[in-house]
C-alpha cells in the first residue's frame, strides 16, 4: 500500500562505509528477501526533536526533522511532503507521538513497526529489566554493532546526554544519563532570578567575559569533562583499563566536539540507521516466513544461496 504526496525535493546523504563484520553479513542477509526499490519511513520520536527519514531496506534517501512540540497530522504530512512509502518504522520515548503516528498509519492503511525492547534486535540485552530502556538507545547499539567493532560506549547528545555501553561480544551491558545541555541550560534559567536563557554555542576560549559566554563554556566544558570521565570509570570497570572505541551522536555531539579529538566516530544518522535496521531484520524474517510457507522448496534454495 502507498500513499502519495507531492515531491517537495530531498538531499542525498552519503554514510562513510567500513569493512564489513560478521555482524554486518547477519544484517545484510535479512534484506535479501526484501524488494531493493521499497521506500520506508523511518522516524526517531524523541523529547525535543523528531527526525524522519525516507529509506530503502538498504539506506537512508534523506532526512527530514521536526520539533516535537509542532508534530501533529497536519505537520507530519508537510514533512513527509514529496515522499511515497510503503511502510512506517518507528523509534519513540514520546508516548503522544507514538499515538500520533499509530493514527497516521491506520489512517493511511499503512504497516506500522514500533521498535521497543520485546522487538527482535539481534542483540543480547544484559540487563535487569529491559523493557525500560528506551528504543532510541536500544537501535543505537544495533547500529553500533553493525557498524563498529566492539567494545563501544555510544554518547547520545539530545535532550539528555545518554552513553550506552556495548561489551566485545556485542551485549548491552546498560548505561549513564546525564541533562543535556539545553536542558541543563533551561534549568539554570528557570530556577535563578537573573541568568538569561542561554542557547549552547561554540567558544573560543574556557574563560567567559560576559554571563552568556559564562553559560556557554560551563555547558560544553562540562559536556566534555562529563565524556572523559565516563569513558575512564567505565574502561576500569568493564574493560580492564583498555579503552572502548566511543562514538558521538546526536543534535549537540559536533558541537561538544568542537575541534578536539574527544570522539573515534560522529555518526549522525545512526538511530535513523538502527531503526532501518531493526526493520530489515524484523520485515525480512516476517517476508522469508511468508516466502517459506508458500513455496517451501523456493525457500531452502534462497537460503543456500545465503549462506
Amino acid at each position: 500500500m502507498f500513499f502519495v504526496c507531492r515531491f517537495s525535493g530531498f538531499a542525498i546523504f552519503v554514510v562513510n562505509s567500513f569493512d564489513v563484520n560478521h555482524h554486518q553479513m547477519k544484517a545484510i542477509n535479512f534484506t535479501n528477501n526484501l524488494a531493493s526499490d521499497e521506500r520506508w519511513l523511518v522516524a526517531d520520536l524523541s523529547n525535543t526533536t523528531c527526525k524522519f527519514a525516507l529509506t530503502t531496506p538498504h539506506r537512508i534517501l534523506a532526512t527530514r526533522r521536526l520539533a516535537t512540540t509542532e508534530l501533529s497530522l497536519e505537520s507530519l504530512n508537510t514533512i513527509i511532503e514529496g515522499w511515497s512509502v510503503q511502510r512506517v518504522i518507528i523509534a519513540s520515548v514520546v508516548p503522544k507521538a507514538k499515538q500520533l503516528i499509530t493514527r497516521f498509519c491506520k489512517k493511511k492503511k499503512v504497516p506500522l513497526l514500533c521498535i521497543d525492547a520485546m522487538t527482535d534486535l539481534g542483540i543480547k540485552i544484559r540487563y535487569p529489566n529491559p523493557s525500560s530502556i528506551g528504543s532510541d538507545r536500544l537501535v543505537n547499539v544495533v547500529a553500533v554493532k553493525n557498524r563498529y567493532p566492539a567494545p563501544c560506549i555510544v554518547a547520545n547528545f539530545g535532550t539528555a546526554i545518554v552513553f550506552d555501553i556495548i561489551d566485545q561480544y556485542g551485549a548491552y551491558l546498560g548505561g549513564i544519563i546525564a541533562p543535556g545541555l539545553l536542558t541543563s541550560s533551561k534549568a539554570l534559567h528557570e530556577r535563578t532570578a537573573l541568568l538569561p536563557l542561554a542557547i549552547p554555542s561554540p567558544i573560543r576560549r574556557a574563560l567567559g567575559k560576559n554571563t552568556l559566554t559564562a553559560i556557554h563554556s560551563g555547558l560544553l566544558l562540562g559536556a566534555r569533562g562529563l565524556v572523559r570521565e565516563v569513558v575512564e570509570q567505565i574502561t576500569k570497570e568493564n574493560f580492564s583499563g583498555k579503552r572502548p572505541l566511543l562514538i558521538g551522536t546526536g543534535t549537540d555531539a559536533q558541537l561538544v566536539a568542537g575541534k578536539e579529538k574527544l570522539f573515534d566516530h560522529i555518526d549522525l544518522n545512526l538511530t535513523l540507521e538502527g531503526i532501518r535496521e531493526v526493520g530489515c531484520r524484523t520485515v525480512g524474517s516476517q517476508e522469508k516466513k511468508r516466502i517459506a510457507t508458500k513455496n517451501p522448496k523456493e525457500s531452502k534454495k534462497k537460503a543456500l544461496l545465503n549462506f
